[in-house]
């Protein structure tokens, strides 16, 4: 139960729980914050948790007027820098540094993120290139990771993308990736991608 002291509005409360989320650097569930926030007497409901965390979403709105953003990520909660300010902080710190990939690793992560889980032949296939360069960058910088083997002859890894994707794309899951359908690709364009896919074998 929670005790009269624990309420979303209280000073004590609000102070803890901006602590953790300033503090931790990545994303918090609400288990975890629930267990660090249930101290003595103290037993928050986890409506009077979702009730702060949401004045803290409206205080600090993504992209909003504050040095700082609350929002939900990779299935948690987190406070981070509002990225309008990077132009101040990389006086201070690289902030591309995390996301300084080649136009192939990129290309390449996309393929992973929309058809995970996929194979390293399927995403040659599909880029037309070998992509096993592109692939050894995305696994070092942990945006891709082996989630699998392919069920077929060969037992091919399979690839998808990781909760420091989620993170640094600023998704709270892959649901929200920008549809397909929202890009405006050439006729010639999407021709051959619909070539591709359609040759597309099972993984060896």
């Amino acid at each position: 139960m929670c005790n009269e002291r624990c309420v979303s509005g209280d000073g004590e409360f609000r102070r803890d729980l901006e602590a953790l989320l300033f503090a931790a650097g990545r994303p918090l569930t609400i288990e975890t914050l629930m267990s660090n926030l249930s101290v003595g007497a103290r037993q928050p409901t986890i409506e009077v948790l979702e009730e702060a965390l949401g004045q803290l979403e409206a205080e600090f709105p993504v992209d909003g007027p504050r040095g700082f953003e609350v929002t939900r990520v990779a299935e948690g909660w987190c406070m981070r820098t509002n990225r309008l300010a990077e132009r101040v902080l990389s006086g201070l710190f690289d902030t591309s540094e995390t996301l300084r990939l080649s136009p192939a690793a990129y290309e390449t992560l996309a393929v992973v993120a929309y058809l995970q889980p996929v194979a390293r032949r399927q995403i040659a296939e599909i880029r037309g290139v070998n992509s096993d360069s592109s692939l050894r960058t995305l696994l070092e910088r942990e945006l891709i990771q082996e989630v699998g083997r392919a069920e077929q002859v060969g037992q091919a890894v399979l690839y998808g993308t990781t909760e420091r994707f989620l993170l640094l794309f600023g998704l709270r899951s892959l649901a929200e990736l920008t549809p397909l359908e929202s890009f405006e690709v050439p006729a010639d364009e999407r021709a051959e991608l619909l070539r591709r896919l359609g040759s597309l074998v099972a993984p060896e």
